[in-house]
C-alpha cells in the first residue's frame, strides 16, 4: 500500500456521507444528469470528486439565476437598458465566482467568451445563436478544470484553502475533510495527504495551516520521510502510525531483497 493510501486508510472521524459537501451534492446532483460531459460525476468515488461535482453544480445554479434574471429584466420589467447591468449584478451578490485576470467568472462550465456575455452583454443572450444557451447548453460545456484549473480551486466555488501555488501545483487544505490536496496544472488531483489518524488521541485542529506548511515544503522537495517527520512533529499524524509505516517499508524492502536473491 502506498504512503498516501496508508494515511487515508487510518484517518479518523471522516464520515463522507455526513459532510455538508456530500449533503449538498446528494440534493443537487440531478443538475448534472442532462450534461453528457459531467455525467461521470453522478457516481462519485471519493471526496475530491464531490468537491469537483459541487463546483459544477454551483456553476449551473449561477447560470439558472442569471438566465431568469436576464429574461425578467429584458422581457418582463420596465427597466431601461442602462439599468439592467446593475440589476443583474445585484442578483449575483453572494454567489460564488472565480477571478480570471480582471474578470469575474460566474459560470465556469462555459468559456471565457460566453462568460463575458453573461457578465455585461446580456442582450445578446436573447438573440440567435446565443439564445440556445438558455435551454440547450450541453454542447457548450467545457473541461472547466483544465481551462480555469488553479483559479477555480482557489475561489468561492470550493471550501479549499490554498497553502501553496506555483506554475505546476496548487496545494490546498479542506477543513471538513482534514486533508491536503495537491492539484496539478490540468486541474487534476496528483496526491492527497490525509491528516489526523485514529491513533492520535487528542487531535489539535488549531492553527492548522501554519502547522501544515513545513510538511508541504518537504513534499515539494520530494522528501517523503521529511514530510512525515514534519507531520509528526506538528501532531498531524501519530507516532504509532509512523512506526507502522516504517515497519511496512522494512517488510517490503526485505521481500524485494529475498526475491532478488
Amino acid at each position: 500500500m502506498k504512503l498516501f493510501d496508508t494515511l487515508a486508510k487510518y484517518q479518523k472521524n471522516i464520515n463522507l456521507k455526513k459532510s455538508e459537501e456530500y449533503y449538498f451534492y446528494i440534493n443537487n446532483r440531478f443538475l448534472l444528469s442532462d450534461i453528457e460531459r459531467y455525467k461521470y460525476l453522478l457516481d462519485i468515488k471519493n471526496e475530491f470528486d464531490i468537491i469537483r461535482a459541487n463546483i459544477i453544480i454551483h456553476a449551473i445554479m449561477n447560470k439558472n439565476v442569471l438566465d431568469k434574471t436576464i429574461i425578467y429584466a429584458y422581457k418582463e420589467s420596465d427597466m431601461k437598458t442602462e439599468e439592467v447591468i446593475d440589476f443583474v449584478h445585484e442578483q449575483m451578490v453572494g454567489k460564488p465566482y472565480l477571478v480570471d485576470g480582471d474578470n469575474k467568472i460566474y459560470i465556469p462550465i462555459f468559456s471565457r467568451a460566453i462568460n463575458s456575455l453573461y457578465y455585461d452583454q446580456f442582450g445578446k443572450l436573447l438573440k440567435d445563436p446565443y439564445n440556445q444557451l438558455l435551454d440547450n447548453f450541453d454542447s457548450s460545456c467545457i473541461d472547466l478544470f483544465e481551462l480555469y484549473n488553479f483559479n477555480l480551486y482557489n475561489s468561492l466555488f470550493t471550501k479549499l484553502v490554498t497553502i501553496y501555488r506555483d506554475d505546476h501545483y496548487l496545494i490546498a487544505y479542506h477543513f471538513d475533510f482534514h486533508t491536503i490536496y495537491v492539484i496539478n496544472d490540468q486541474g487534476r488531483l496528483d496526491s492527497k495527504i490525509a491528516l489526523f489518524d485514529k491513533y492520535l488521541k487528542r487531535p489539535n485542529y488549531s492553527h492548522i495551516i501554519e502547522r501544515i506548511k513545513p510538511a508541504i515544503e518537504k513534499y515539494l522537495q520530494d522528501d517523503k520521510r521529511g514530510m512525515l517527520e514534519e507531520l509528526r512533529i506538528n501532531k498531524l499524524i501519530s507516532d504509532k502510525l509512523i512506526i507502522k509505516i516504517k515497519h511496512r517499508d522494512i517488510k517490503i524492502k526485505t521481500e524485494l531483497e529475498s526475491k532478488i536473491k
